[in-house]
């Protein structure tokens, strides 16, 4: 048990000037600086605050820990200009990649990219694959084609498209569930390599004051990884458990079977997890209409309706949570269609979720609010979709994405989150976007869709509260008041005060995790 802690000179929100008292891991005072040494008690350690905010630790909506220690670990292409970029710096890393092994990168952004001739030229003899930015694709060389068996007879995969050029051969481009056909070739990691990875996520999380995450778990073998890295003593942020529900089998056995009870307030398995449809920049997000750029494709529905209707039974059977990847508005459409048969009769506080609902049709978003379904939705994606969203969907049905301000006024509880890898961790990103919709450099003057901007209280609600919320965690977790776990944030200034545009220049100074300091500023 950490030993006791006083913050002073602290802002918090409405409240400029106070002080913080922990005790026991938990927030014993809130308020002026000599009650809170003594109700701290004899030899705490003590932060001076110096004016910057405090805040109740940052608890990130959808996350993926083991994809961040990946992307953390392979060829970062984030930010190069163009495919030439990526070949070069593909081509560097395969210099020093021995003979045959693999080359892996993440943060390919596909504009420019017709086909895999360049990477296939200058990295011939060694597999390659860049997974996009949004993971919900990949471009191969010809290598890795070569490796998986695809060629011009391989047909496309249930959820996926294989990219072919006019003679029918595969470019390279491999889009949603086909990209898993070359994915699959790689040797999977190891227990202790997936602990590394992990643990070296945990930690750049907790140096972004991320003190809880609701994790993506896409293998079972991982909720061993976590229960071992936390009897290790490692300090991991709060996981909160989504785990990907299998394609094929008996989900009610699976959800008695996997989701037993372990009480620890550090890791628990909350949600099935379930994607319906794919990607939006990947074309693979289920629509109504056609893509815009795009005429022959409405995008990819991932699983039948069926399907989702039998997860939900089964957590409802066993008192679990669901949460339901949707993104496009006839995905959102299915899924609220079936939800609202399914919990018809039911209890209301069942706290499932919709991950992303990026485009709810108008007709929609009151069903939305009246199932009482979360929106788990992440602002941050508008740095890159901003670029891309009127190609895709055509300036009116953009309109209708990423409205926060919509749902948020017909009453849909809004849990913000990064999808990380997808978008970076950091929560100052998340508040920046959700503020200003515009990129980071400032595009477009004034925001995209300004009226679909969020307040500052607003998106600190929503990456904090509405996150413990979610996790039923509200009574203990989100908020800096008495009784609850000390998770909390010290930043460098008030982040009140400052310009929209300069959230993202604010330093964290120290996270701390049940009374403990995980993170400080070197």
């Amino acid at each position: 048990m950490a030993g006791p802690l006083v913050v002073r000179n602290a802002a918090l929100p409405g409240r400029p000037a106070a002080s913080i008292a922990v005790a026991a891991g938990r927030i014993a005072a809130v308020g002026d600086l000599a009650g809170c040494r003594a109700a701290a008690g004899p030899g705490a350690t003590e932060i001076d605050a110096g004016g910057g905010t405090v805040l109740p630790g940052f608890i990130d909506a959808h996350a993926h820990l083991l994809s961040l220690g990946e992307a953390l670990d392979v060829l970062d292409l984030r930010g190069l200009p163009g495919p030439d970029e990526v070949v070069r710096a593909t081509a560097l890393r395969a210099a020093d990649t021995p003979p045959g092994a693999w080359i892996k990168g993440r943060g390919w952004t596909p504009e420019g990219v017709q086909d895999n001739h360049l990477l296939s030229q200058a990295v011939p003899d060694r597999p390659v694959l860049l997974n996009r930015f949004d993971h919900h694709g990949a471009l191969v060389n010809a290598e890795a084609l070569r490796r998986a068996g695809i060629g011009p007879g391989t047909p496309d995969p249930p959820g996926g498209r294989i990219l072919r050029g006019a003679d029918g051969r595969p470019t390279g481009v491999l889009l949603e569930t086909a990209a898993d056909l070359v994915r699959a070739r790689i040797p999977p990691h190891g227990a202790a390599d997936r602990r590394r990875l992990m643990r070296s996520a945990a930690a750049h999380c907790l140096s972004l004051g991320l003190t809880g995450l609701h994790d993506a778990i896409d293998d079972l073998a991982w909720i061993d990884d976590i229960r071992s890295l936390l009897d290790d003593g490692e300090h991991l942020p709060r996981i909160f458990g989504m785990v990907r529900a299998p394609a094929e089998g008996d989900l009610t056995e699976f959800v008695g079977d996997v989701f037993t009870h372990h009480p620890d307030p550090r890791f628990e398995l909350q949600r099935l997890r379930l994607v319906f449809d794919g990607g939006l920049g990947a074309r693979g997000a289920l629509f109504d209409e056609p893509y815009q750029d795009d005429p022959d494709s409405t995008g990819l529905q991932m699983m039948p309706e069926a399907r989702l209707r039998e997860a939900a039974d089964a957590v409802l059977a066993h008192g679990r949570g669901l949460c339901v990847h949707a993104i496009g508005d006839r995905a959102n459409r299915i899924v609220l269609d079936t939800l609202e048969t399914a919990l018809a009769g039911r209890d209301a506080d069942h706290r499932f979720v919709i991950e992303h609902a990026t485009v709810v049709g108008p007709s929609d978003v009151p069903r939305l609010a009246r199932l009482g379904l979360i929106a788990s939705v992440q602002p941050a994606h508008l740095h890159k979709a901003i670029g891309y969203l009127a190609d895709r969907l055509g300036p009116e049905r953009a309109r209708h994405a990423y409205a926060f301000r919509t749902l948020l006024s017909a009453g849909v509880r809004l849990a913000l989150g990064t999808d990380f890898p997808v978008a970076p961790p950091d929560p100052l990103g998340t508040l920046h976007a959700a503020e200003t919709r515009q990129t980071l450099d400032g595009s477009p003057p004034g925001g995209l869709f300004p009226d679909q901007r969020l307040t500052r209280g607003e998106t600190v609600h929503g990456a904090t509260y509405e996150g413990a919320y979610m996790a039923r965690r509200e009574h203990d977790l989100g908020v800096v008041s008495p009784g609850h776990r000390a998770d909390l944030v010290v930043f460098d200034r008030d982040l009140f005060a400052l310009d929209a545009a300069d959230l993202p220049a604010a330093r964290l100074r120290y996270t701390v995790l049940d009374g403990q300091i995980v993170h400080a500023e070197p």
